[in-house]
């Protein structure tokens, strides 16, 4: 399978892979752990997938889906996290992330005012 005729996507603790051309589920995979709503940041080297989520980090085989390796990265808690492969683009974006971070803040400041 070409890396290139693949699309990535992460949502509620699910990582897919779809066909660029066609939009067939190629594989899907649950990831393990973690705890919260499953937002999940994905970024790939062309030969594995990392996968983010909740606390866990993971690495999957690009392929096939199958799970290589998981991280409960102990110590470092929770949240949205981001990745990066040296001197390539990172998940999510910068923009991607600001947006986030003020929807958390308004979040919080509309539950403290509601209190």
């Amino acid at each position: 399978m070409n890396p290139n005729e693949i699309l990535l996507i992460g949502l509620k603790r699910k990582v897919a892979a779809v066909a660029r051309r066609d939009g067939r589920i190629l594989w899907s995979t649950v990831i393990p752990g973690g705890m919260g709503q499953g937002f999940v940041t994905i970024l790939s080297d062309g030969a594995r997938v990392f996968a983010y989520s909740n606390g866990s980090l993971h690495c999957l085989d690009l392929q096939n889906g199958r799970l290589l390796w998981s991280n409960d990265l102990p110590g470092y808690g929770y949240g949205i996290g981001s990745l990066a492969l040296p001197g390539l683009a990172n998940a999510p974006d910068s923009t991607t992330v600001a947006a986030l971070v003020a929807a958390e803040q308004a979040s919080a400041s509309a539950a403290n005012a509601a209190a």
